[in-house]
């Protein structure tokens, strides 16, 4: 799951950092200080073996901090928003929502493998 995370934070970081080359606005980088969280989550959890569970779990919560503020935006200003505020908006729900999904279904999938058969 790590690898999977540096994946999807390297398509955050682009996408802020795209945003902010087209607009020059500090809060177009949003998506990028997200993706470098999750950068520095699953490089520590993928050289750190022993922790590696610990920092997927942080990791997660990034991810789904990563998903309500563009939800919340979303939701209280859709209509108001710039055709590229909206987009930026939409692919980090969409990207902090599908690395969150595949990083829950990991957590189920690990503790199914790991419970004792009766």
């Amino acid at each position: 799951m790590p690898k999977t995370t540096l994946v999807f934070a390297a398509l955050l970081i682009a996408l802020g950092v795209g945003a902010f080359s087209m607009s020059s606005s500090r809060t177009a980088l949003l998506p990028a200080y997200v993706g470098i969280a999750l950068a520095v989550l699953a490089s520590l959890s993928l050289a750190f073996e022993r922790t590696r569970k610990h920092l997927m779990h942080v990791a997660a919560v990034v991810a789904l901090l990563g998903a309500l503020a563009p939800a919340a935006a979303l939701a209280i200003r859709a209509a108001a928003m710039s055709p590229l505020a909206l987009g930026v908006n939409v692919g980090m729900l969409l990207l902090s929502g599908t690395v969150l999904a595949l990083m829950v279904r990991s957590f189920i999938a690990a503790r199914r493998a790991a419970a004792p058969t009766a």
